[in-house]
């Protein structure tokens, strides 16, 4: 009696060994999976193009200085590093809403930047 008590301790391990690695051993969710959509990642990367744009244009136009122009270029860059970053093990909706919120003040800097009229240009 007590070797098939020790048996089936040991079967009923195993058995409920194999079932819990599957659920463990699950493939990992890629970017899409509770995440924001590809359009809303092409959105994201187009608004920061376009930041990323105007700032060059506003440095060329002699509407900001030199020094404005390498910080808010230093901040895109951040952005598109920090989105890089994220996007290797998937993106989640907190990271993207993150990365969305430091866009939209990389763009409202921007716009500052061009019409503070503090005498600093190029």
């Amino acid at each position: 009696m007590r070797k098939f008590l020790i048996s089936m301790a040991l079967a009923s391990a195993t058995v409920a060994g194999t079932v819990a690695v599957p659920a463990v051993a699950q493939p990992a969710r890629g970017w899409h999976h509770n995440g924001p959509t590809r359009p809303q990642v092409n959105n994201l990367l187009r608004d920061l193009g376009q930041a990323e744009n105007r700032i060059e244009r506003s440095q060329q136009r002699r509407m900001i200085s030199g020094r404005e122009a390498v910080s808010l270029r230093r901040e895109a860059n951040q952005i598109r590093n920090r989105l890089n970053v994220a996007s290797r093990n998937g993106i989640n909706n907190r990271e993207f809403a993150e990365l969305r919120q430091r866009v939209n003040r990389l763009e409202q800097r921007v716009r500052w930047e061009r019409n503070d009229r503090d005498g600093r240009r190029g």
